[in-house]
C-alpha cells in the first residue's frame, strides 16, 4: 500500500526546488512498512559491535546496560536487536518489579551511531529507522515494571536522550557537573525519531516541549529537575538502585496493576506514532542533516 502522493511543482514562485517542496511538505510519501518490513530492512545494517545486556537479581530488579564504550554507547542496530530481546524476557519474568536503564564505562548514551546514520542517510531508510527502533521502545515503555534510566559521564544526548524517555522515571549523576541531558535533534536537521515527542508532551506539557526541541541544549542535572524532565540528582549506580528501590516496596502483581492501569490512560500513542514517522522520514537525509553529519555535530559538546 502506497500513501498518497502529495503534487509537486517543478516551478515554483519562491524559488524552492523540487526537493525542498518535498521536504517542507513536512510528510512521508514513500511504501509504508510494517514492524517486521522496517526490521528486515535494518538488519542489513547489522554491526557486530555493542551489545545491551541484562543482569538480574534475586529482588525482582533488572540492569539493563547499554555497551559500546568507543562510541559513548552509541546506539547501533545490533544493540536494538539485543534490546528488543530483553524487552521480551522482562515481559516474561513475572517475579520482576523494576529496571535500571544505564550505560558501560560510566557514560550513559551519545545517540544514534553515526556510522550506522551515514549509511542509511535517505528518508526511506530514515522511516524504516523510526518504524523499527520506535517500536521496540513502544514494547519496553509498555513492561509492566517501573523502569528507570541512570544517566551519567556524558550524559544522554539525542537519541540516548530519547531512550530514557521511554522508561517511567529519569535520574542523572549529580557528581560529574558535565553531565547533560540534551534533545539535539534540530541541529542534526532533524526531529526526535523514536517516539519521544509524544512522551516528552506527557512528561512535560506542550510549550516545554516546544522549548526543549527548538533551543536544543544541553541540561544540567539541575535544570533538568527544575524543568520536569528528570525526577532526580544521585551520586551512583547504587544510589539509583536504593531510589528504586523506594518505589517497588509493594507486592510485585500490585506493582504491575498499578502501571498498567495508569498506562490505560495515555493517547493513542499509535496514533501519534505514525504522525511522528511520517514527520521525521523526510528530514533524515535532507541536506541540513547531511551537513550536520559530515561535520559530526553530533559528538561535540
Amino acid at each position: 500500500m502506497r500513501l498518497r502522493r502529495a503534487p509537486i511543482l517543478m516551478k515554483m514562485e519562491n524559488g524552492q526546488s523540487p526537493k525542498e517542496k518535498y521536504l517542507h511538505d513536512f510528510t512521508y510519501h514513500g511504501k509504508e512498512l510494517s514492524f517486521t518490513e522496517a526490521k528486515n530492512i535494518m538488519f542489513q545494517y547489522l554491526d557486530s559491535s555493542g551489545s545491551v545486556d541484562l543482569e538480574k537479581d534475586a529482588n525482582g530488579i533488572a540492569k539493563i546496560r547499554l555497551s559500546n564504550p568507543r562510541f559513548k554507547n552509541a546506539i547501533n542496530v545490533k544493540m536494538m536487536s539485543d534490546l528488543e530481546e530483553i524487552t521480551e524476557k522482562l515481559s516474561q519474568w513475572t517475579d520482576c518489579k523494576g529496571a535500571i536503564v544505564y550505560g558501560a564505562g560510566g557514560n550513559f548514551c551519545s545517540g544514534g551511531d553515526l556510522n550506522m546514520a551515514k549509511k542509511i542517510n535517505n528518508s526511506y531508510y530514515g522511516y524504516a529507522m523510526n518504524i523499527y527502533i520506535g517500536h521496540i521502545l513502544d514494547k519496553f515503555k509498555r513492561l509492566p515494571i517501573i523502569t528507570v534510566a541512570y544517566i551519567e559521564g556524558a550524559g544522554a544526548l539525542g537519541g540516548g536522550a530519547e531512550i530514557t524517555t521511554a522508561c517511567d522515571y529519569r535520574l542523572m549523576c549529580n557528581a560529574v557537573d558535565t553531565t547533560a541531558i540534551g534533545f539535539v535533534h534540530s541541529k542534526m536537521g532533524i526531529v526526535p525519531a523514536w517516539g519521544s515527542t509524544a512522551r516528552l508532551v506527557s512528561i512535560m506539557g506542550v510549550r516545554k516541549t516546544l522549548d526543549l526541541l527548538l533551543e536544543s541544549r544541553l541540561f544540567s542535572a539541575a535544570e533538568a529537575m527544575d524543568s520536569g524532565l528528570v525526577d532526580g540528582a544521585v551520586a551512583t549506580m547504587a544510589d539509583a538502585e536504593t531510589w528504586l528501590s523506594h518505589k517497588i516496596r509493594a507486592d510485585v502483581n500490585v506493582i504491575r496493576a498499578i502501571k498498567r492501569m495508569v498506562q490505560c490512560y495515555d493517547d493513542s500513542p499509535e496514533t501519534v506514532r505514525m504522525i511522528e514517522s511520517r514527520i521525521f522520514a523526510p528530514l533524515w537525509g535532507g541536506p541540513a542533516n547531511q551537513a550536520a553529519i559530515e561535520k559530526h555535530l553530533k559528538h561535540k559538546r
